[in-house]
């Protein structure tokens, strides 16, 4: 009988510490694939580790919204008035440890990844928002008839993975499934531990375990510190706290 264990992570925001502890959690796990659903480098201490670290191990890694920030800028009407220059000296950050190949790999992410394998319980479509948004913001709480119209959205798939929000969660739709996998880098749900799913699939069954990592959080906040990072002390409130800015 044919069984596949896949990995699902996204949101690291180049926080080295917490994807080592990720990456190594995969490894023991004993996954057949890896699959990262975007924002790889924004507002981390570690950027250009990330996303080597990301690029090496991931099968396939979609666009998040962050990383159109570091490949393009943060816009007006993205971020609040106030937050609009800090978070754009967050980018020259990263950018100033990235090279010119590293930021074209981002541009050249794609939206979304897929299975329609046949010979398993459950097709997926995985992105980092929603499959056609990388921005937008679908919340635990938005009703089915939203749910409907910006994830599923004639999609023919049975499971839907994304991230974003940094609040991991499983939901039935009707005969949908959907699941957020959290943050690994960022988590905004108060639990300052590492978060991403792994399904297990076989012709039969699909089975989904939402998994929490610990890691050195107080180390991740120093290397903010000793990076010299914009928002060092914020950032570090971050992380202690789970929640977001």
């Amino acid at each position: 009988m044919i069984s596949v264990r896949v990995a699902f992570f996204s949101d690291v925001h180049g926080n080295e510490l917490a994807l080592d502890a990720v990456l190594h959690d995969i490894r023991e796990m004993g996954c057949d694939k890896v699959y990262m659903l975007g924002d790889i480098c924004f507002r981390g201490y570690a950027p250009k580790a990330c996303l080597d670290k990301v690029m090496a191990v991931a099968d396939t890694v979609v666009r998040g919204n962050a990383d159109e920030w570091i490949v393009r800028g943060v816009r007006e009407g993205e971020v609040p008035p106030d937050r609009l220059d800090v978070m754009n000296g967050e980018r020259a950050f990263a950018l100033h440890q990235l090279t010119a190949e590293d930021v074209k790999q981002l541009a050249d992410l794609p939206m979304t990844c897929e299975s329609l394998n046949p010979e398993l319980d459950s097709t997926w479509l995985a992105f980092h928002a929603t499959p056609a948004d990388t921005f937008a913001v679908v919340a635990e709480s938005a009703s089915d008839r939203a749910i409907e119209q910006s994830i599923v959205d004639g999609h023919p798939h049975k499971l839907f993975f994304y991230g974003h929000i940094h609040i991991p969660y499983v939901r039935r739709t009707g005969d949908r499934t959907i699941v957020n996998i959290g943050s690994v880098g960022m988590p905004f749900d108060g639990i300052a531990q590492a978060s991403y799913a792994i399904v297990d699939s076989s012709r039969f069954d699909t089975q989904i375990h939402l998994r929490r990592i610990p890691y050195d959080v107080e180390a991740a906040c120093k290397r903010y510190e000793a990076a010299g990072y914009p928002l060092a002390t914020a950032m570090a409130n971050v992380l202690r706290t789970a929640r977001p800015l």
